[in-house]
């Protein structure tokens, strides 16, 4: 028989939580009687200790069946009390497993829409290590490739390299996942005791409820400013240091800020402006041209400042970021900028924005593919984000030939890697706009 352990361990913290479990603790414990469970089986001793726990409970022949497939309302019980979660009340004339649909969709497990008819179906490998990768606040970001010759997803291979996942190998001496097969009784039923067994935590920091891997120095630049340098100026800008020509104060504009008095804006100490080209719509996917675009790329050159631009990206894929990137090249034509192209990539619009659930690697793709032809046009490429987005939306070791813009609105900066532009304020008062502007200090001056 094919040794097949889908392993997941889980913080101390949540093991105490099980031991807690009524009925759990060692006054509880329970002789194993299930008759198809021999000694010799590989998966004996994590039958053995949970049904002794009361977790586990075999059917009314005392039978375990733990090579049959397991079913989804059985794998959203398991998973969803191994992290604390209480026992629902059932919900009359529903499934049994129903409540638990609500509760995998509360905890993140489910990033897409579950029927109850579908909870007698059985999930795949791929499936549950996605849902206890998302169980466990462990991002689609691993540190290194995929170990597995037949799966490159980025929890399996954030799990396996936590010691998570175990694979085996084929007749090629390959090691696969078989992320396709249907996940048995005595996997998920591992999945469950392993949970006791590590603390998948170490080396992480913590940030937006999820524990994010840290780059290493050599993937993705460290933070490189003294944050004592961050002073304000006597217009009540930030600057940076006593060296006037090593950054320049700028705004960010779009149609929200209406017409802009621009000669004013240069006359008020501003010195660059980024201009949104246009953006892609955040349920229909439609790409548009911001109203103003024209007017204050016009207005910004003809006073004097330093401009680039910007493009609310949307992108879900490498296609989409190229389509937005020819979207945004036909439109500048050619025309001469000192500062970056921007991507802009923001995840808003909650679950009905189409971007909701979107992977790291299908968002990074597409800022790839948006950066790399506005560079091919012979503009510099730039990428906007804030600290989420940073850490948890987007992949920036794949992301370093393109300069950084960080949003935080702070005193200083508190972000771990570095960056070119830093979007310190969105509710900037500049003589010449009528409105809130995004005030930004580039501490690395573009066209000087």
């Amino acid at each position: 028989m094919r040794k097949r352990v889908l392993t997941l361990l889980l913080t101390a913290a949540l093991a105490a939580a099980l031991l807690a479990a009524p009925g759990s603790g060692a006054e509880a414990r329970r002789e194993m009687n299930l008759t198809d469970v021999p000694e010799t089986a590989w998966y004996y001793p994590y039958v053995k200790d949970l049904y002794e726990s009361g977790i586990v409970d075999g059917f009314e022949d005392n039978t375990y069946r733990g090579e049959e497939s397991i079913a989804w309302g059985q794998a959203f019980k398991l998973i969803t009390l191994a992290i604390g979660c209480q026992v629902p009340e059932p919900v009359e004339g529903k499934h049994w497993a129903y409540p638990y649909i609500q509760l995998a969709r509360d905890n993140r497990l489910l990033k897409y829409y579950f029927d109850e008819d579908w909870l007698e179906w059985h999930p795949t490998r791929l499936q549950v290590a996605q849902m206890v990768a998302r169980a466990l606040d462990l991002l689609s970001i691993p540190q290194g490739e995929s170990p597995f010759a037949d799966c490159d997803d980025g929890y399996v291979t954030h799990l396996y390299e936590k010691g998570i996942l175990v694979g085996e190998y084929d007749e090629a001496g390959q090691l696969v996942f078989l992320p396709e097969e249907e996940i048995t009784r005595a996997e998920i039923t591992t999945i469950i005791w392993r949970m006791y067994h590590l603390d998948v935590t170490g080396g992480t920091f913590r940030h937006s409820n999820y524990w994010v891997e840290p780059f290493g120095a050599d993937q993705v630049a460290p933070f490189g400013y003294d944050t004592a340098q961050f002073t304000l100026d006597e217009n009540g800008f930030v600057t940076y240091g006593d060296d006037p020509e090593a950054h320049e104060v700028g705004v960010d504009v779009s149609e929200h800020q209406g017409e802009i008095d621009w000669q004013a804006v240069a006359e008020a100490g501003i010195d660059f402006a980024i201009i949104r080209i246009g953006g892609r719509l955040m349920q229909s996917g439609t790409i548009f041209e911001d109203k103003y675009f024209r007017a204050n790329l016009e207005g910004a050159k003809a006073a004097g400042l330093k401009v680039g631009v910007y493009f609310f990206s949307q992108a879900l894929n490498a296609q989409e970021g190229l389509e937005e990137a020819e979207f945004v090249l036909g439109l500048l034509d050619g025309v001469e900028l000192d500062y970056p192209v921007v991507c802009d990539w923001e995840y808003l619009g909650g679950n009905t924005a189409r971007t909701y659930g979107a992977e790291p690697a299908e968002i990074t793709a597409g800022i790839d593919a948006f950066c790399a032809r506005v560079e091919e046009a012979g503009y510099r490429g730039m990428l906007y984000f804030n600290a989420y987005c940073g850490y948890i939306k987007m992949d920036l070791r794949e992301l370093t030939d393109y300069d950084f813009w960080y949003a935080q609105y702070s005193d200083v900066p508190s972000y771990r890697y570095h960056f070119q532009m830093w979007q310190y304020s969105s509710s900037g008062q500049v003589d010449g706009i009528d409105s809130d502007v995004d005030l930004n200090l580039c501490l690395t001056p573009y066209g000087t």
